[in-house]
């Protein structure tokens, strides 16, 4: 009766164990992206999935938008929307006639219709020079919806450009390559990252790594997720590069596969990275890929330390995607 206890409780522990390890495998592609040939995590971290939206505008959200487009794609559409708004209420005091306005000098109606633009900016930025002031109950009347859009215009402004600026991103340097180099008697998948951000300090970091390849069953190729063990997973502190490796053993998921087997594979080494933000006392990440185009076989990497005249030790991140070739193991 007890070694059958112990036989069924071996069972729903290794029963329990299996799943706990597929759940750990599954990143949350699915098996739907089997067909799929390219990169499923483009260089920028982003998802190399096309999404077919129910609804454009419900799918969107602007402030995500614009908090996490690139600063001249914003600049460029504060200027665009400030232009936009004062053309339209140019055009509105222009309509009403620019009679209505005090300190007006122009003789042709294109400069009529400047000194209604570059009044109508005035009246936007609230900064009114005072040449300038309106004269009639329509163009006072224009002239307060446009104060009051001009306070409104600008508060949204500022409030992106908090978000945009307090908004706390990881930004890792990752080498342009990975390489599988001689480690101890056997080889190892490596890559190298560090901090781009010299006044930023990343605690607690944690790394994980996944490779995607396909593999043959049934008859049939499946896109497979791996766990890679990496021989450190966590650092607690971040102040120089760091070499992620991944022993390729007897237990690896590369074990005994050549170069071309990974490109036959289609291999995608999935990287994840997740560290504490001492500046903004928030949890930040990041991810990226390296496909087997972007794998070097025999190759070790190039120090990027030296000491300088203070005795300190200096890293040169000039160097991180720096290697070269070597004989495997």
């Amino acid at each position: 009766m007890f070694c059958i206890n112990i036989y069924a409780s071996n069972i729903v522990t290794g029963h329990m164990a299996s799943q706990r390890t597929k759940r750990e495998n599954e990143l949350g592609f699915g098996s739907k992206t089997s067909t799929q040939r390219t990169r499923l995590i483009n260089k920028d971290g982003s998802f190399n999935i096309d999404r077919i939206e129910i609804s454009r505008w419900s799918s969107t959200s602007t402030y995500h938008a614009l908090t996490r487009m690139p600063w001249y794609e914003f600049t460029a559409i504060v200027f665009l929307y400030f232009i936009v708004i004062n053309l339209i209420f140019a055009c509105l005091y222009y309509a009403v006639g620019v009679e209505g306005l005090n300190g007006i000098d122009a003789t042709t109606e294109f400069d009529k219709f400047l000194e209604a633009f570059f009044f109508s900016t005035q009246t936007f930025s609230t900064v009114g020079f005072g040449r300038l002031s309106p004269a009639t109950h329509g163009t006072s009347t224009i002239a307060a919806i446009e104060s009051l859009v001009g306070l409104l215009g600008f508060a949204l402004a500022t409030g992106l450009l908090y978000g945009r600026f307090a908004r706390p991103v990881a930004r890792m340097l990752f080498s342009r390559n990975a390489i599988i180099a001689p480690f101890k008697e056997g080889n190892a998948f490596q890559f190298r990252l560090a901090n781009k951000m010299r006044n930023s300090q990343i605690t607690d970091m944690s790394c994980r790594v996944t490779v995607a390849k396909f593999e043959v069953e049934n008859g049939t190729k499946i896109r497979r997720f791996r766990p890679l063990d990496l021989e450190v997973p966590n650092i607690v502190f971040f102040p120089m590069t760091w070499t992620i490796n991944h022993p390729i053993d007897e237990n690896s998921p590369l074990y005994g596969m050549t170069e071309a087997d990974m490109k036959e594979a289609d291999v995608e080494f999935l990287v994840s990275l997740n560290g504490f933000d001492d500046t903004f006392s928030q949890n930040v990440s990041s991810r990226h890929s390296y496909t087997y185009e972007e794998l070097v076989y025999g190759a070790k990497w190039i120090s990027v330390f030296n000491q300088n005249e203070k005795g300190q030790t200096s890293q040169d991140l000039r160097k991180i995607s720096d290697y070269e070739k070597v004989r495997l193991n």
